[in-house]
């Protein structure tokens, strides 16, 4: 047994969703292979650590894709797409969410798409039929160790103008929740800002995730321009404690920084800021409705950890499906601390069979 109760999930089954989820993603297929301490040496790679890939890298992914030597399972990644799976995992909806950004005309990316339409996911992708699909090698080693190596490729081509193309406008339109992660900053910054735009006319919800820490202080120019759109705020306490001192804060403290980014500067009124940080086995701080509150995770026995890759991302597809059906704050955040329990029991993100 994969260690995951069937009871996750159980009461969201829903016909009558009209709060669909907008995600804009870095596609990426994760190729997972077990490999030995030499496999890592070869290559020069941490058994925890992740990396973008350098050209000594490309082997890797020739091994894993065309070679016999591995066994290699195939399950559509990147941190947005993750989260996204999650939240339609739970709301079970066909089309109750919308995944979009850039793939390469090949295979793997065809793959990718037949793998998440196969979830209920709708997918509208930019094609760059030039460029490879992203891809990122989760090289499992002892213990829950894994080295991610990734190939961003087409997933850094994505174009505003697909955006605002009649098809894919006409799906922002249909959708009342935008999630999008940190890392679209670098190349995508306009079409966030062209979504929060949208969000704030029709007083939807738009979250970001500050995704990891160095983005605040390399795109800290991008990141100013999006914030102010921003009702949900995720991340974890590295990312927030860096967020605090590249943009000056003068507090250092956790729960002052959750204030201090709910009282940045916002365009839409209407909606009071929600800010969640997350670190770790601590609990998750939740600074909503002018108050502060601490959510312990749920308990785990360390033996029952395989791999906390995608505990994160687990949190956040599980907030998102309970804020969707306009669930309390509070219950949403204890379905992201469930979906998050889920999803460290297994391999990569995972998810059990609805059959």
């Amino acid at each position: 047994s994969s260690g995951i109760n069937a009871e996750y999930g159980h009461y969201y089954i829903t016909n009558n969703l009209r709060e669909m989820i907008f995600g804009l993603v870095h596609p990426l297929l994760d190729i997972t292979a077990t490999v030995d301490q030499d496999y890592l040496d070869r290559y020069g790679l941490e058994a925890n650590g992740a990396i973008l890939a350098e050209d000594r890298h490309k082997e890797i992914y020739e091994e894993l894709l065309n070679g016999s030597k591995f066994e290699v399972k195939k399950i559509p990644g990147g941190a947005t797409q993750n989260a996204l799976r999650i939240a339609q995992w739970y709301l079970r909806q066909k089309h109750a969410t919308t995944i979009v950004g850039c793939i390469g005309g090949d295979k793997v990316g065809e793959d990718m798409r037949e793998l998440l339409n196969r979830e209920g996911i709708r997918t509208e992708y930019l094609v760059e039929p030039s460029a490879t699909t992203g891809l990122c090698a989760v090289l499992v080693s002892t213990g829950a160790n894994r080295s991610l190596v990734t190939r961003l490729d087409a997933a850094n081509l994505y174009q505003h103008s697909h955006l605002v193309s009649d098809r894919v406008w006409r799906t922002v339109k249909e959708c009342s929740f935008f999630y999008m992660s940190g890392f679209m900053l670098n190349f995508s910054s306009d079409t966030m800002v062209a979504i929060g735009d949208h969000a704030v006319k029709e007083n939807k919800c738009f979250m970001m995730n500050l995704s990891a820490p160095y983005l605040s202080s390399l795109f800290k120019e991008p990141m100013q321009k999006v914030l102010p759109y921003c009702d949900i705020i995720v991340g974890n306490s590295d990312e927030a404690i860096t967020l605090a001192e590249n943009f000056e804060f003068s507090v250092t403290e956790l729960h002052d920084i959750a204030r201090a980014l709910a009282d940045l500067p916002k365009v839409n009124r209407k909606r009071r800021r929600i800010v969640m940080i997350t670190q770790q086995e601590q609990p998750v701080i939740v600074y909503s409705d002018g108050k502060i509150k601490e959510y312990p995770v749920l308990p785990i026995s360390p033996e029952d950890i395989v791999d906390t890759n995608g505990a994160g991302d687990g949190f956040v597809g599980g907030f998102l499906a309970s804020y969707a059906l306009n669930k309390p704050v509070e219950d949403c955040v204890l379905n992201g601390l469930e979906a998050a329990h889920m999803i460290i029991q297994v391999s990569g993100c995972t998810l059990p069979s609805r059959d």
